[in-house]
């Protein structure tokens, strides 16, 4: 057993009393896991506690799973549900405005309206800061891009640099605003 061990695999192995099997799923998904609930609520410790949850039920349930179960979909499904519920919960304590998909049509309540704005107007703002601390050059190709439309032949031709180097500079500029961005949010 190692750890380009399938999953299929490794559920067979622990279901037929190899721990270490589990072990290894268990370090293969935590992290991930981990950082795709962080994402969502940017709490530490609840998203800690939360993927902890999931991969106690795993073990608590590790009779019932089918080897052929997609057990990343599973672990990822399980994950989403907890936080829905974390947030629901959160919603009735008062501390997160949920937006039922059922009234959707429905006109919000104008405190709603309010906060969206505030939210956007923020948002305006975090993206600004970030397009601003660009470096010169990936802000000119990225404002080209995003803002101004034009496709990535054109901006190679309009500042004499090949479609390639415009690219590189947008997958960095992307990434550094993105990376500022989750920053300055959480």
């Amino acid at each position: 057993m190692n750890l380009n061990t399938s999953d299929s695999c490794l559920i067979e192995l622990w279901r037929g009393g190899n721990e270490k099997a589990y072990r290894v799923l268990f370090d293969r998904y935590f992290y991930k896991l981990y950082n795709y609930t962080l994402k969502q609520i940017c709490d530490k410790n609840v998203s800690e506690e939360i993927v902890m949850d999931v991969m106690l039920a795993v073990w608590q349930k590790k009779d019932m799973l089918n080897s052929d179960l997609s057990l990343s979909a599973y672990l990822y499904r399980s994950v989403r549900n907890r936080l829905i519920d974390h947030l629901r919960k959160q919603h009735r304590a008062g501390a997160v405005p949920i937006v039922s998909l059922d009234h959707a049509a429905v006109e919000p309540p104008s405190s709603f309206v309010t906060d969206s704005r505030l939210l956007h107007k923020e948002l305006e703002g975090l993206y600004r800061t970030s397009l601003n601390r660009l470096p010169p050059q990936k802000k000119r190709i990225f404002t080209m891009s995003r803002e101004e439309g034009n496709s990535y032949k054109e901006i190679a031709d309009r500042l004499q640099l090949s479609k390639n180097t415009v690219e590189n500079h947008m997958v960095a500029a992307l990434r550094i605003m993105k990376d500022r961005i989750n920053v300055l949010m959480c």
